[in-house]
């Protein structure tokens, strides 16, 4: 398999590509639109801000606070045992269509908690019950939304793919994380605007996740997938959930992306300490600004959106990773440096550079042949296992040192990844000839053509 950018142009579709044109444009927007409606839903399905301010409002801690995120990160293993489990074609739309479903339900419940009289500790509970659910459905999502991307589109089509669905996608987070600064203060601009007293306009932030992500859910039903000849069978569960894992980890190159990879992704979750140092930033509390804050997170991404897009049909897979790793770093050097109001710039930078999410798990898909990508794509979905840490061990710096302190750490894990990135890998990778089988002749012919 080779990344549509690994030699600085579009490859065209293969002649007999399952999918017709409409077809595939009917898999490319559809998957746009789900990524667009979960950007819409951005402040509670993207967890961190609004749950750390959340805590704050019912008396936790920092390392409390950082809880959802911890739970959120801590169950990436989860897709690999949906992907061995429920391994046939014939169920990539239910699967898809049911994970929507449960995130539209937990955001329900959490909604329904918030309002009830139940004591603080129950609801931060709920909190956290609902980052893991989170955890679980989203990590599902991903993983079988690459194999839609993979089975539905053609190859040569994909930065177009990741420019619309995260170019544009975010233009609707934008929109959702300026709601949401409304309901949380009832301002909007210089106009004040009534809105529903705590806890109800939490509550509402959570309850707007059922119509947005059941919408997600019936389109998940309505993607065009090509039916095997012969369809995947479950195989046994040692081997078909561990037996790939000496295989992925094997490669020299998915193993470092995959290192740089966990390294800017716990860099980056440092965000909710960011947040919570707008208090000192700024002077107020971080639910005063927690809209503003994704607001301006997800502005600077339509561009970067648009822009990685276009640099992946032009360039070469290893420009993502460079980028969006050096934005990270700007990010947080500009949180730690950076005074009064102009601090909140900080989470734009963050925002644009959280595309590495998109990115780094692009490349590792280039390593990966066609036979094997459900498997890497859904070994690649636990780097959140040791991810999970990073909120927490950002939490015990603040609470023991000072925030300052946790950004400092921050920046050492981003800047180790950019170096990884830099030194370590290749501009265009190819997957191994070993894991290359007679399915992957397209991908043979790549690798023994030296293209």
């Amino acid at each position: 398999m080779r990344s549509e950018a690994s030699d600085g142009a579009a490859l065209a579709p293969p002649a007999d590509y399952p999918l017709s044109d409409r077809d595939q444009t009917h898999n490319l927007v559809l998957y746009a639109s789900n990524i667009s409606l979960i950007y819409l839903s951005a402040p509670v399905l993207y967890v961190g801000i609004v749950q750390a301010a959340l805590c704050e409002r019912l008396g936790a801690s920092d390392t409390i606070s950082n809880l959802p995120s911890t739970a959120y990160l801590g169950l990436a293993a989860f897709p690999v045992l949906v992907a061995w489990f429920l391994p046939q074609i014939r169920l990539l739309r239910p699967v898809l269509t049911a994970s929507f479903a449960g995130l539209a339900a937990m955001g329900a419940g959490v909604a329904i908690a918030l309002v009830l009289p139940l004591p603080n500790w129950l609801k931060i509970a709920a909190l956290v019950a609902h980052g893991a659910v989170l955890g679980c459905a989203n990590g599902v999502v991903a993983t079988f939304q690459w194999e839609v991307l993979g089975r539905g589109v053609a190859e040569s089509r994909r930065g177009k793919a990741f420019s619309l669905a995260f170019g544009a996608g975010p233009i609707l987070a934008v929109l959702g994380s300026l709601g949401s600064q409304v309901v949380l203060t009832g301002k909007a601009g210089p106009l004040t605007v009534p809105v529903p007293a705590y806890p109800w306009s939490f509550a509402l932030l959570f309850a707007v996740t059922l119509p947005t992500m059941g919408l997600a859910a019936f389109l998940s039903s309505r993607f065009v997938i090509p039916e095997p000849a012969v369809e995947v069978t479950r195989q046994p569960f040692v081997s078909g959930v561990f037996g790939g894992f000496g295989e992925y980890f094997g490669y020299r190159l998915i193993l470092l992306a995959t290192v740089a990879y966990i390294l800017v992704y716990s860099g980056h979750m440092i965000m909710p300490n960011i947040s919570l140092f707008t208090r000192e930033a700024i002077g107020q509390a971080a639910e005063q600004y927690a809209g503003y804050q994704n607001a301006l997170r997800f502005s600077f991404k339509v561009v970067a959106g648009f822009l990685l897009g276009w640099i992946l049909t032009r360039t070469h897979a290893k420009a993502g990773l460079l980028i969006t790793a050096a934005l990270c770093v700007a990010g947080v050097a500009w949180a730690l440096l950076v005074p009064g109001k102009w601090f909140l710039v900080s989470f734009g930078i963050l925002g644009a550079g959280e595309l590495f999410g998109v990115y780094f798990p692009n490349y590792i898909l280039c390593c990966s042949p066609k036979s094997r990508m459900r498997r890497n794509m859904a070994i690649a979905s636990m780097i959140t296992v040791p991810v999970g840490f990073a909120p927490v061990l950002f939490g015990w710096l603040s609470d023991t040192f000072s925030l300052r302190v946790s950004f400092g750490a921050s920046l050492s894990l981003i800047v180790a990844a950019l170096g990884l990135v830099t030194f370590a890998l290749p501009a265009r990778p190819q997957p191994r000839a070993a894991d290359l089988d007679a399915s992957d002749d397209a991908s043979l012919a790549d690798v023994a053509g030296g293209r």
